[in-house]
């Protein structure tokens, strides 16, 4: 992963909540969730022979070559309070998603958490030996929502929902705390303790999903404070003594050109010359030591990182 990718290069997201009023393709696919619901229970045109719904997963119907179910699962639900939940779910967290990756890539995300929800259910029908029939796009939801908190793990839940809640929650406090409960669900599901057709593996597997997709793209790893820059590059210098590499002397300074007529040096090496005597004054002395120059040269440091990057051909899958 190239150096901007990671969270502490990254320039500050362009995510506005006003931008859930938009009209896109969250909202796009939420109508058409709500048009199947209808059908479905006003004029039970999507029922099957069985009395299931037409577009139900299952894995007797991909054996039977209806593959298209992967898809169509995501648009039944079960009742009003089903179709209504996921849709809430799908426009907060979709609209976020969505604002900071493109229309393409949180569809990306929606479908491939579906897909992977309901193979994950089925395989669990398999070791129980139990049929599982897969409705609704609680797995998508929650794909896209893992994906959220994973890009926005400090945003707060309480702004986010105008102080609805009683407490400010992180975004990826409430991922974990539903994950840990439909973790908890799934393996009371597995020892028959508390029987469900819930499916909550279906979940667990399209969160995984989510937060898979957008860790590819860069996002959700671990923080890195300027403590832990400190401390990996105290590392790198470990690794050089005890190659037999000498030491580089350096003193910090402040680049008085512009950061595009910067010598042109190696990103390492520029790295090296710009960054690296900060780091070492702000472990000395702490970040509140840096003058408002320094301060300016880091961030010019990681625009010109990126700047290199892009003109080296770097590019992002």
């Amino acid at each position: 992963m190239a150096l901007h990718d990671r969270d502490y290069m990254r320039g500050r997201q362009s995510f506005r909540w006003k931008d859930l009023l938009l009209p896109d393709a969250v909202t796009a696919l939420i109508l058409l969730n709500v048009a199947v619901f209808v059908l479905q229970h006003f004029f039970r045109v999507a029922i099957d022979e069985t009395g299931r719904p037409w577009g139900a997963f299952s894995l007797a119907a991909l054996l039977d070559g209806r593959v298209w179910t992967l898809f169509t699962h995501l648009f039944v639900h079960q009742g009003l309070v089903h179709v209504l939940g996921n849709c809430v779910f799908i426009f907060i967290a979709g609209k976020a998603v969505q604002a900071l990756l493109g229309a393409k890539h949180f569809l990306y995300i929606y479908f491939l958490s579906g897909v992977v929800g309901a193979a994950s259910q089925a395989v669990y029908g398999l070791g129980v030996g139990q049929a599982q029939t897969v409705i609704g796009a609680t797995a998508a939801a929650y794909g896209t929502f893992l994906a959220l908190a994973s890009m926005l793990p400090q945003e707060s839940v309480s702004a986010m929902l105008h102080f609805v809640l009683p407490a400010r929650l992180r975004f990826w406090t409430v991922a974990v705390f539903a994950m840990g409960v439909s973790s908890v669900l799934a393996l009371l599901q597995v020892t028959k303790i508390l029987p469900s057709d819930i499916s909550h593996f279906a979940h667990l597997g399209g969160a995984l999903a989510g937060w898979w997709f957008v860790r590819l793209l860069g996002y959700g790893g671990p923080p890195v404070t300027y403590e832990r820059m400190w401390h990996e590059r105290q590392r790198t210098e470990e690794a050089r003594a005890f190659a037999g590499v000498p030491r580089r002397k350096r003193t910090a300074r402040v680049a008085e050109e512009p950061a595009a007529t910067l010598p042109p040096v190696s990103t390492r090496e520029f790295i090296a010359q710009e960054i690296d005597p900060l780091l070492d004054k702000i472990a000395e002395h702490g970040l509140d030591s840096l003058s408002g120059e320094e301060r300016e040269l880091l961030d010019r440091a990681r625009e010109e990182i990126m700047r290199r990057d892009q003109s080296g051909g770097a590019s992002r899958k």
